[in-house]
């Protein structure tokens, strides 16, 4: 005889318990969080779960290869049917829409919902308009937002996103000013907002406001975007091609930059702690004026990433004053190549110079130097080296001797340095043999141990990757 639920003479519990005893409510949310098409397929477990996808609150669409698109097509009209859209909380589509905008259209239209709370869409090969269904743009309930078009973004005339906290636009075109002014305004409680490779040629000027908004994520790449052959006559500098974009954040803490300066962006009330420049250095762009101007909007700025592109841009302008950096607690130099610690890259002592409260400084594509720049490099040394600065880190080195003369004057200068590291890619020594690789990694580590050190605690750490 049993009790208890326990097996006679042995002390385990012999439980009856399965997932469909679970409610429906419950079913529905594992079934929506399994990708569409298993969800779907939940359906011919039994006669209860035979309905139960129907009521999921996520659908994930993505179109494969060209030779399956038809059959794409035809799955997501009878979804658009067999489903329940008005419970729909998050949708994502990424499809080619060619000559099928009405079908997609009819989807668009279907899918987003008033309630509907997260949405991603990634549309291709956009021949004919898209039309966008009006309760889109005043949906009380979306927080995330996604849209990704080579395409005009044509507005209603009403835009009110009321909850909207992240917002990405990736290759849209912005057709007008108002239009612009229009998107931005009514995003009141912004968080979170990225603008890649959006074309604001015909956009004269924007302000991006919310009391919210904490980052902000630009990039923009001349080979990415969309200009007409006449805009390169013009210039891209011409004023009549380049938007005027102020940015208004009172909370805003992360700010990046990544392209080829193909707009101006103005910092306001700037409280930023976490920022990275990455001016490309293209020769219709004055790009050590861009850069300049960029390092002066973060006078708080904690954390700086830059380029070796900007550096170098910088390095060209030696007129500009950098502003000090008296917050500067951490500097990435993503270099891309080994940059010179003096010849052509005065500007990068400036910078250190004027971070006087420096810790850590990463080097992120080696450093170099030469002997004869040696009396020159640290005249006058940087405050933070002898005060502040505990780590500095190395990547990429190949054992060059510019690069291991670079290493031994910074363990002499670094007076209070609790760590180098050195971190080493085998490939850079031997392409081929990744043992020889390793073993002249080793070699080189062993080399620099032997050099000295102003900071008698400065530990040298090897990193192989």
């Amino acid at each position: 005889m049993h009790r208890n639920g326990r097996e006679k003479g042995e002390g385990k519990v012999e439980s009856s318990f399965s997932i469909c005893d679970l409610p429906d409510a419950i079913l529905q949310l594992i079934i929506s969080s399994l990708p569409t098409k298993e969800a779907i397929q939940t359906s011919i477990l039994s006669k209860r779960w035979e309905h139960l996808w129907r009521d999921i609150s996520k659908i994930e669409l993505k179109e494969g290869k060209p030779e399956e698109r038809q059959q794409f097509m035809q799955f997501v009209t009878g979804l658009l049917v067999a489903c329940n859209c008005s419970i729909l909380e998050k949708f994502s589509l990424s499809c080619k829409v060619g000559k099928d905008a009405s079908r997609v259209n009819e989807w668009l239209c279907s899918f987003i919902n008033p309630k509907i709370q997260e949405l991603c869409l990634h549309l291709e090969e956009i021949e004919e308009p898209l039309v966008f269904p009006d309760q889109l743009f005043t949906c009380a309930t979306l927080t995330k937002f996604k849209l990704d078009m080579l395409h005009v973004l044509k507005l209603p005339s009403s835009v009110h996103f009321r909850c909207l906290r992240t917002l990405t636009l990736s290759n849209i075109i912005l057709p007008d000013s108002s239009s612009a002014q229009q998107l931005f305004y009514g995003c009141p409680a912004l968080e979170d907002l990225s603008l890649i490779n959006c074309n604001l040629k015909n956009v004269r000027a924007v302000c991006i406001y919310s009391p919210l908004l904490r980052r902000i994520y630009i990039q923009e790449n001349e080979d990415n975007m969309l200009y007409d052959e006449d805009d390169y006559e013009i210039g891209l500098l011409s004023d009549t091609i380049r938007c005027k974009v102020l940015i208004v954040g009172p909370n805003l803490k992360s700010f990046t930059y990544h392209g080829d300066g193909m707009n101006d962006f103005f910092l306001y009330y700037s409280t930023v702690i976490d920022a990275s420049i990455q001016v490309n250095y293209v020769w219709y762009v004055a790009s050590g004026d861009f850069t300049f101007r960029f390092l002066n909007m973060l006078p708080n700025v904690e954390k700086l990433s830059i380029s070796g592109d900007s550096i170098e841009a910088l390095s060209e302008r030696m007129s500009f004053r950098l502003p000090l950096f008296c917050n500067l607690g951490e500097l990435d130099l993503n270099l891309g190549k080994p940059i010179k610690l003096f010849n052509g890259y005065e500007e990068l002592l400036t910078l250190l110079r004027n971070s006087p409260c420096l810790r850590v400084l990463r080097f992120q594509g080696a450093v170099s130097l030469d002997k004869r720049d040696a009396n020159c490099i640290f005249d006058p040394l940087p405050v933070c080296f002898s005060t502040t600065l505990k780590t500095i880190e190395i990547s990429g080195i190949t054992g060059k001797e510019e690069e291991l003369f670079a290493i031994e004057i910074l363990l002499q200068a670094a007076s209070v340095l609790d760590k180098l590291c050195i971190k080493c890619y085998w490939f850079s020594f031997d392409l081929n043999d990744k043992g020889i690789g390793l073993k002249r990694s080793e070699e080189l580590y062993k080399h620099i141990l032997k050099y000295p050190k102003r900071s008698k605690d400065c530990e040298i750490e090897l990193e192989y990757s």
